[in-house]
């Protein structure tokens, strides 16, 4: 079976994460049954269970909708929705994911007045396809319907992001930090996804029904400076178990009480979940590691320096490089001295890429990545870029393993 997956905006990051939550099922991209229609669209061919690949939906960060591809070519849309066999009145929407100008709202009366049936029509927010928003909005994946035109194809609905859960990471627990950096959830996500990588295999593979966390009971999320938390509590809906430390107090205490949140919310799968997790104040620079005694991946986002309305100016560039550099140098020479390899199995890094007043930037990671291999660290995918045009200072997101 094929199905089109859509990504969100960062869709490297995004692509990048759904191969290695993938992984899980022994599936690896390949131009055999993998196609990359546009730089948001991909279709995969599957030999999952439908039931199955919904539930990716609530395990994947980057992804925002999946479509089941229903038929191949320009079928007429009116004889597939007529298929459908729907009694009632039927909210139906149109998205066009092709390369080409279509009017879907056009169509999608046309095929009103063919079928002749009670049928609302929802017209895309998104230029000539509905918003991840909409299509959870009028739940277009349950009792209603969309249809993607695609090149080659046209897909039905069967999944979409649940806009109202990530909004409740994002701005429901009870504590931030402005000042230490604001990791966006779904980003957390694809980072521990892609971390996991084939690592973790996923539970109830013949169950579908409860298909909704990776299996992590083999190793443990780590995160030496988590600041308020988001990265450990997304590992948590993901059914991991958690180390987290940071330098701050504060950090530590909004860390504690976001968690206990999280777990005594009604609206997330980590209710009443039996998982481990420790929290607890540390230099990352001088923590021992070796007192993790069993697998783990760490997934952090250290200091990047302090918040910035503006480019960094010319003068600033020297201080900024020093500073920031030794503190990852400090830990992962830390890390390294102090921690089993083999018990490492991924480092995933948020690293600062600097926007500069006179045009360049200054990616600390390529300042100071031959150290990294010289001290035993390989890196295995190229930087990964997060950001909007306007921020001065993006994200580089690097995945590094101890070399063997």
């Amino acid at each position: 079976m094929n199905y089109y997956f859509i990504l969100g905006r960062e869709n490297k990051i995004s692509q990048k994460e759904l191969e290695s939550v993938l992984a899980g099922f022994d599936f690896g991209f390949s131009p055999k049954y993998t196609s990359i229609l546009s730089d948001h669209v991909l279709e995969i061919k599957l030999d999952i269970g439908t039931d199955q690949i919904k539930k990716l939906i609530d395990i994947l960060g980057g992804t925002v909708k999946i479509f089941q591809k229903i038929t191949a070519g320009d079928e007429n849309i009116a004889d597939l929705l007529r298929r459908e066999n729907f009694s009632g009145k039927l909210i139906f929407g149109l998205s066009n994911y092709t390369n080409s100008k279509i009017d879907v709202f056009k169509i999608a009366l046309q095929v009103k007045k063919s079928l002749k049936k009670s049928l609302r029509i929802i017209a895309g927010k998104d230029d000539d396809k509905l918003s991840s928003a909409q299509s959870f909005q009028y739940n277009m994946d349950g009792k209603n319907i969309e249809y993607g035109i695609f090149p080659g194809g046209v897909g039905k609905l069967i999944a979409v992001q649940n806009i109202d859960l990530w909004t409740e990471f994002d701005y429901g627990k009870p504590r931030s930090d402005a000042k230490s950096g604001m990791l966006p959830p779904k980003l957390a996500r694809m980072m521990v996804n892609i971390a996991a990588d084939q690592k973790s295999k996923f539970k109830n593979l013949d169950q579908s029904d409860k298909l909704d966390t990776r299996n992590c009971s083999d190793f443990v999320v780590v995160d030496p400076f988590c600041g308020s938390g988001n990265i450990l509590l997304q590992a948590l809906a993901l059914g991991c178990d958690i180390i987290g430390s940071d330098i701050s107090e504060k950090a530590v205490a909004d860390t504690k009480a976001n968690i206990s949140w999280q777990t005594q919310n009604s609206k997330f799968k980590t209710q009443n979940c039996n998982l481990k997790f420790i929290i607890s104040r540390e230099d990352a620079t001088k923590f021992d590691f070796s007192k993790i005694n069993q697998d783990f991946i760490i997934v952090s986002e250290p200091y990047l320096g302090r918040p910035r309305n503006a480019k960094l100016r010319i003068e600033e560039e020297a201080e900024a490089k020093k500073e920031i550099s030794k503190l990852y140098l400090d830990f992962l020479s830390n890390l390294k001295l102090t921690a089993n390899s083999n018990n490492i199995k991924a480092i995933c890094l948020v690293f600062p890429l600097f926007e500069l007043a006179n045009g360049k930037r200054i990616s600390i990671f390529a300042e100071i990545v031959d150290f990294f291999f010289e001290i035993g660290y390989t890196s295995i995918y190229p930087p990964m870029e997060y950001g909007r045009d306007y921020q001065v200072v993006k994200r580089e997101i690097v995945v590094l393993k101890v070399r063997s």
